[in-house]
């Protein structure tokens, strides 16, 4: 089974390392110029500014999929590398820079002549080497749109915001072409990835409904993929929701209309066994007596001996043929598993699951399966190399990435004793900061604690979402907005 661990990725080009900062340097640019012609968009007219958009997408042009059912084109490097050059020389630092939003856009008009004919001769050069691969219209749309992929970080209780996010984004139309989740950004992500066009208040009908005991109880069960945990999180009103057919199939992640993968941390079996018996398990008699509360809180100070890449590594759930037919519910259970606190395991009926992570964790020499944020907390470079893999649903390679991050520290005396955690996440931002386009921080959240929030609580959660969204909205939908290179130079070709 070719399981889909993060690492480097390996590209079509000689030099997929610097293939892949050159193409992180155009989208920097690319977001620069956006929130500048937000800011002042008379400065530039419609036609350079769409030109300037329509090279930056150009540059970045390295492998497409021309229509639905057909395969992926891989452009010649050395045929872009000319146009990715010369505005990573003449643009980038002005872009970046301190100047102000005018002196940018001014700049890049002087540049706009030069650049479009670069743009127009590199544009007939590739649609005569590649006249059995695509048309223009094919070419223009991979260069001019870019795909809505959503990052949905985890955070227990605090995630329940993600669904007033959804909410804005739905109402204007602005529908995910792929969707990447961890925890609570995995369940939250399995709803509104089941269907592409979602009703929101569907959602928050059903978790109005939720009691403690649909989600977890207290029972222990055998461990067989996850660590011991203080409760078992079996997702059974999750469980009953995602099944189809008379028999109530349960969904795989194949089945979702909008393309999901779940993010979950391996927990390598070696590192694992060396670690002190009393760092895993054998103190559990400690806080046997405390409230639960307590003891929760307890052993979230223990979850810093998680937050360890010699112990943990990401692993993607759907980026490959294999965990696609994942049980969907049961990867988001694995995914929100929280070491030492949360356990899951599949039911005795999730045969193809079971078989399936029995596999991984064999072939990955693993010990347990567990909550995702450990490694990696708001994916976004697991998204921005799945949108290089093709998962999107339009199967473009030029994305636009919002990702969502409700867990980072606060100050706020009632979970003061999270901080330790939220600054170790928050590490882990340094690297996923760089892939994210807009990430939008949710300074209103429930408590993380709160996974079954009276229905009064979601209400606030929900609004917060939204109201923080429509913030972004602007942004969102002018990322969203197809550009072209021009009618003159489109009736060159």
């Amino acid at each position: 089974m070719n399981s889909a661990v993060l690492r480097p990725a390996v590209g079509e080009h000689p030099d997929a390392e610097r293939d892949e900062r050159e193409r992180l340097q155009l989208q920097r640019m690319e977001r620069a110029l956006v929130r500048a012609y937000l800011a002042a968009p008379a400065t530039i007219t419609d036609r350079d500014y769409e030109c300037l958009r329509y090279a930056l997408g150009l540059a970045r042009l390295h492998v497409f999929r021309p229509a639905q059912g057909v395969d992926d084109v891989t452009v010649d490097a050395a045929r872009i590398a000319p146009l990715r050059a010369w505005m990573l020389e003449h643009l980038y630092d002005r872009l970046r820079g301190s100047a102000t939003a005018e002196e940018k856009l001014v700049y890049c008009v002087d540049a706009v002549p030069a650049l479009r004919a670069r743009c127009i001769e590199l544009r007939r050069q590739l649609l005569v080497d590649h006249s059995n691969d695509f048309d223009a219209t094919a070419l223009d749309r991979e260069a001019g749109r870019r795909a809505l992929v959503i990052v949905a970080g985890g955070g227990g209780g605090a995630g329940y915001v993600y669904a007033g996010a959804f909410a804005r984004l739905m109402e204007d139309g602005l529908i995910p072409d792929y969707i990447v989740g961890n925890s609570i950004g995995a369940i939250l992500g399995l709803f509104r990835a089941q269907r592409r066009h979602g009703d929101v208040n569907e959602y928050t009908d059903f978790a109005r409904k939720l009691k403690n005991g649909d989600i977890f109880s207290a029972a222990r069960r055998r461990r067989e993929f996850c660590l011991p945990g203080l409760l078992h999180l079996h997702l059974r009103a999750l469980h009953q929701r995602m099944s189809v057919g008379d028999l109530r199939r349960p969904l795989r992640l194949d089945e979702m209309e909008i393309p999901l993968d779940l993010v979950v941390a391996g927990i390598r079996r070696r590192p694992y066994e060396r670690m002190a018996a009393d760092k895993h398990g054998a103190a559990r008699a400690a806080d046997r007596w405390l409230p639960m509360w307590m003891r929760v809180a307890a052993r979230t100070t223990r979850l810093l001996q998680f937050f360890s890449a010699d112990l943990v590594e990401p692993i993607v759930l759907g980026r490959d043929s294999d965990t696609r037919q994942v049980h969907a519910v049961d990867a988001a259970g694995f995914s929100a598993a929280v070491p030492t606190i949360l356990q899951y395991e599949p039911g005795p009926g999730a045969g193809v699951t079971r078989e399936i992570f029995s596999e991984l964790m064999a072939s990955r020499e693993l010990a347990a399966i567990v909550d995702g944020g450990v490694a990696d907390n708001v994916p976004a470079r697991a998204a921005w190399r799945g949108v290089a893999a093709g998962r999107a649903a339009s199967a473009t390679r030029n994305a636009y990435y919002l990702a969502f991050d409700c867990f980072f520290p606060r100050f706020d005396a009632k979970n003061m004793w999270l901080w330790p955690i939220t600054q170790t996440v928050q590490r882990q931002m340094r690297v996923n900061r760089v892939y994210a386009d807009t990430m939008v921080r949710f300074d209103k959240t429930l408590s993380p604690l709160n996974i079954v929030p009276s229905g009064d609580a979601i209400d606030l959660a929900v609004g917060w979402g939204y109201q923080q969204m429509d913030g972004q909205i602007a942004e969102v939908h002018e990322m969203q907005r197809t550009v072209s290179l021009n009618r003159q130079s489109a009736a060159t070709s």
